[in-house]
């Protein structure tokens, strides 16, 4: 960590990610608890010599640096005292009031969690947002089982191969894989074809089925009996995500139980029914010819949440939850690869090898790990704002949320005419979501635009030119709407970063390094006025407009009689807005002026035209 990145932090709130301790003296009795917990989750930064009051941090400084720093380092290198060898850095920082000792505890490989202390494995920790908690139970359980060499899908079960498998299950599975894979089958009996295919396989001179097996193929009795719980709970609500509420009654619900393939048919007929588009797929390959993006969003969602889920967690459903403006998925399990490597293609380390094998035999799984990347394709294909990622590796839960809302919206388009500058289609959307969160990540980026790494980076990179976005203060990677945007976009907010700054000169009698707090006064700034939407008469002109048209014209087209008033209130806006140009803009009572829409004035109205046919085709019932 930085010098600028701890002063950025100090001013910021203790949270998931970094932990303040005072340490003057010695190496806090509870600091090996957070590097556990820092471990078992995300990673972090430990700071030693800041002290905590009433939510406020200030620095008191490390008195004995070499003691403490040495300390440290000696418990979390001493085996007797924590599980695993973690790869820990640190930087010393000198301030006035004192030094601070900033640490970096990585993230530990799956294998060796849970990290754990004093040899006993329920001293184990995680993150959960400000504090560490000890493990329960039925965390350290499912920590044990993503850490074994041998996954659980592949260990075998003592069970009759002639029994425990659905008839109908294989014999549709044997049809789709032929038509996936012609001339590869060879089998001459389901036996063979399982054997070949490693859902059976030989221990100790016998033929065992395997976990996967019976998960992916299995009759309902021995489903059940491996998997106590629903496979996925599907249901769907009449009313919009922000009103659900666990006492509210669904409109539709679907229990499974049975095996994935027969899950995923369940899970398929329960989305033809509820689609607003209702359309046919191939009772074969249970696949469309023509897959419209927000189908292929929902198959690779539910698809990835039955096979990516933890079978062993017997406490967890797996829910499917279908709202009028959006879907939600939750799993019990969650991802062993970061976000950002989740958006890239390739291969990638999975909770379940062999289900995703079977699934992928028969086209029910990308290849190469682009699932979900083809779930923020689709996405956004239709113009909606990315899908929301939840990767909680302390609950070790996964939860996807795909909202039906347009991205660029009227509002957007009108900030975006605004601004004076041409942005690309990338960078439209980047400015979109920007004036919609205040922040933006190079995840972020690379959701909104699906460009690889430095594609994303240099897009980043443009917009800090155009000032569009400025690096966030001490966080490498992440980005902010730019100030002179801020107030305009957002509206006041509280901004530590702009409202106090933090700046370190020389003090030339000494050399000393003097860190100096200049308050920053508030100033009344002049507020430029954005357009949010358009009155009824503006978007008359602007339906007019694509070819130029003279002030008379448009007035004709309104209905409008009083000149003066109707340039005024609407076409002087509408040109402010960016949405309107003048042909002849240096003489503007020119007698060839005419009016045109700009290029942001015609997405606008294409914008307005898609939601009026895809409103009149709700109310139509098309």
């Amino acid at each position: 960590m930085t010098r600028d990145e701890f002063l950025a932090r100090l001013q910021s709130v203790e949270w998931d990610d970094i932990e303040f301790k005072e340490a003057t003296w010695a190496v806090p009795k509870s600091a090996l608890e957070t590097v556990s917990a820092f471990a078992n989750t995300e990673g972090g930064h430990l700071v030693f010599g800041v002290k905590e009051s009433n939510g406020t941090f200030s620095v008191t400084g490390v008195t004995e640096i070499d003691k403490v720093q040495n300390d440290f380092f000696g418990q979390v290198r001493d085996s007797q005292k924590i599980s695993a060898l973690l790869p820990i850095t640190g930087d010393i920082h000198t301030m006035p009031e004192g030094s601070v000792i900033c640490l970096y505890v990585p993230e530990a490989p799956r294998h060796e969690k849970p990290v754990h202390l004093d040899r006993n494995p329920k001293r184990a920790y995680v993150r959960k947002g400000s504090g560490d908690r000890a493990c329960t139970a039925e965390e350290l359980l499912r920590f044990i089982r993503d850490a074994g060499t041998i996954t659980y899908d592949s260990e075998t079960l003592d069970l009759d191969p002639t029994k425990c498998f659905d008839e109908g299950t294989v014999r549709w599975y044997r049809a789709r894989f032929e038509a996936s894979n012609p001339g590869e089958n060879g089998a001459a009996d389901d036996i063979s074809f399982l054997r070949k295919w490693g859902f059976l396989v030989e221990r100790e001179g016998k033929i065992r089925p395997t976990r996967a097996s019976i998960v992916v193929l299995g009759s309902g009795e021995y489903v059940r009996q491996e998997l106590p719980r629903l496979v996925v709970d599907l249901q769907l609500y009449r009313h919009g995500a922000s009103e659900y509420a666990p006492s509210v009654r669904w409109a539709d619900r679907v229990t499974i139980e049975s095996n994935l393939i027969e899950a995923w048919k369940a899970i398929l007929d329960f989305y033809l029914k509820h689609s607003e588009k209702p359309f046919a797929v191939d009772p074969t390959t249970l696949r469309r010819h023509d897959d419209p993006p927000d189908y292929i969003s929902f198959r690779e969602a539910a698809i990835n949440l039955l096979i990516h889920q933890d079978f062993g967690d017997a406490t967890r459903v797996p829910v499917i939850r279908f709202f009028r403006d959006q879907a939600e998925f939750f799993n019990p399990g969650d991802a062993l690869a970061s976000r950002e490597q989740l958006l890239d293609p390739g291969d990638k380390e999975v909770r379940n090898p062999r289900i995703v094998g079977a699934f992928r035999r028969i086209g029910l799984s990308d290849q190469g790990g682009t699932g979900v990347g083809a779930i923020f394709d689709g996405w956004r294909q239709l113009g909606f704002v990315p899908p929301e990622i939840e990767n909680d590796k302390a609950e070790k839960s996964f939860r996807l949320r795909l909202r039906r809302e347009k991205l660029v919206s009227e509002e957007q388009l009108l900030a975006q005419a605004s601004l004076g500058v041409q942005l690309s289609e990338h960078e439209a959307a980047v400015f979109a979501y920007l004036i919609r969160n205040g922040e933006i990540d190079l995840a972020d980026i690379k959701a909104l635009t699906g460009l690889p790494g430095p594609a994303v980076r240099e897009l980043a990179q443009r917009l800090a030119v155009q000032v569009i976005l400025r690096p966030s203060v001490g966080i490498q990677g992440k980005f902010a709407l730019a100030d002179h945007l801020r107030t305009r976009f957002l509206g006041p907010a509280e901004d530590i970063n702009a409202q106090r700054q933090l700046v370190t000169k020389t003090d030339t009698d000494n050399g000393a390094t003097v860190q100096v707090t200049e308050q920053v006064a508030t100033k009344d700034t002049e507020q430029v006025s954005v357009m949010k939407e358009l009155t009824d008469i503006q978007w008359v002109i602007v339906q007019h407009a694509d070819a130029s048209r003279t002030l008379a014209e448009l007035m004709a087209y309104t209905g409008y009689n009083q000149r003066a008033h109707f340039k005024m209130a609407h076409v002087e806006p509408l040109l402010d807005g960016g949405i309107l140009r003048m042909t002849v803009p240096d003489k503007p009572t020119s007698s060839k002026q005419r009016y045109v829409l700009t290029n942001a004035g015609l997405k606008l109205k294409t914008l307005r035209l898609d939601y009026e046919t895809a409103t009149a085709r709700k109310e139509t019932g098309e």
